[in-house]
């Protein structure tokens, strides 16, 4: 079937299927500073950009034994993690959000209180800060994370009891695991969720989006890996990567495969879990153990804003599987929900995506 009749398949079956849901997101928070680099300033009031992250770099090699001022320039302040934006996302979308994570310790954080007074929010701590410098051909966020120390399964079973955390996963269909790179207890939490899946007579599945695992070690990542293996134990596990990420897990993993489709493919056979999706800025593919599937998206070379792009495409990547799509069709509604985000700075809901995805 050509990805034409797929999209139109994909849009008939949103309508038909969608229903309300539970969903659990976590576990991080983020205030993003969304900045942008000056090359050359006209005036006060303006100025030209560097575009490419390949300027940005000459610019700071240049300074090599010298020194250099460059100017940042910042453009928006706004709601950000991944799991908030995931979340966000997804509450576009109709669904019910319990979100656990880094909104505020003792009070919730101007910049999340919008998003708080529409879900269920549980807070274990303050949020990172992130200076998101963006370019044309990617970005660069340079994050401060003290505060989410915090992140752990003691602190969180402290907000929540035991019997309360399981009567929400009993409750909910989706278990969203985001930026673990950034969470160094997030394994504590993981691991108590195991425990209380057993218990759990239908489970919801578990999305889980490692967040460019680079500063990890290799035991560190090993760990996860692993944990995703046991987890697959009890119930459906989804791993979510962009194409640097997929780099990083093939090295892990002793994979040398170039061509993404075989890649994602060895990266599934080796974990053993239910799907692997790699998402470039042009594409998507899964590999499930049955097949394998790659969509084109609709790939614009200036963005709007490309922070908070992947997460608006693991959002609708799980709306799809929620909706009971093929994984083929998880990654239309998938590319299709970021490619509204980064185009309009915001995420879809349902009108706005069916729309979208007619014009695709």
């Amino acid at each position: 079937m050509d990805q034409n009749n797929i999209v139109k398949k994909t849009i008939e079956k949103l309508q038909e299927k969608w229903e309300q849901k539970f969903l659990l997101i976590g576990f991080d928070g983020f205030i993003d500073e969304i900045i942008h680099v000056v090359d050359e300033r006209d005036n006060y009031k303006q100025f030209t950009r560097i575009n490419t992250i390949t300027g940005f770099s000459e610019r700071i090699a240049c300074a090599t034994g010298l020194s250099a001022n460059i100017e940042l320039v910042p453009k928006q302040m706004k709601l950000g993690g991944n799991g908030p934006i995931m979340a966000n996302a997804l509450r576009s979308q109709g669904h019910k959000i319990i979100y656990i994570g880094a909104l505020g310790k003792e009070d919730i954080h101007p910049v999340f209180r919008e998003f708080a007074s529409k879900i269920y929010a549980i807070s274990l701590s303050d949020p990172g800060h992130t200076d998101a410098l963006e370019f044309n051909d990617g970005k660069i966020m340079l994050g401060k994370l003290k505060n989410l120390e915090d992140i752990n399964w003691n602190n969180l079973i402290q907000k929540l009891s035991e019997k309360k955390l399981l009567d929400i996963l009993k409750k909910v269909s989706l278990i969203a695991i985001t930026n673990w790179t950034m969470l160094p207890e997030l394994n504590s939490i993981i691991q108590g969720f195991y425990g209380l899946l057993s218990v759990i007579k239908n489970p919801p599945f578990i999305f889980i989006d490692l967040a460019d695992p680079q500063k990890r070690t290799k035991q560190d990542i090993t760990g996860i890996l692993n944990l995703m293996g046991k987890l697959e134990e009890k119930t459906e596990v989804i791993l979510g990567m962009n194409k640097h990420e997929s780099v990083l897990i093939s090295d892990v993993l002793k994979i040398k495969e170039d061509v993404l489709t075989l890649r994602v493919q060895a990266i599934r056979d080796k974990l053993n879990i239910t799907a692997v999706v790699i998402h470039p800025v042009d594409r998507a593919v899964v590999a499930t153990s049955g097949e394998v599937s790659q969509i084109d998206g609709p790939y614009i070379p200036t963005p709007q804003i490309s922070t908070g792009a992947g997460d608006n495409f693991n959002a609708g990547f799980c709306n799809g599987w929620l909706t009971g799509l093929t994984p083929e069709e998880c990654l239309v509604v998938g590319v299709c929900t970021s490619g509204f985000y980064v185009r309009n700075e915001y995420s879809p809901d349902r009108k706005e995506l069916l729309e979208f995805m007619r014009n695709m």
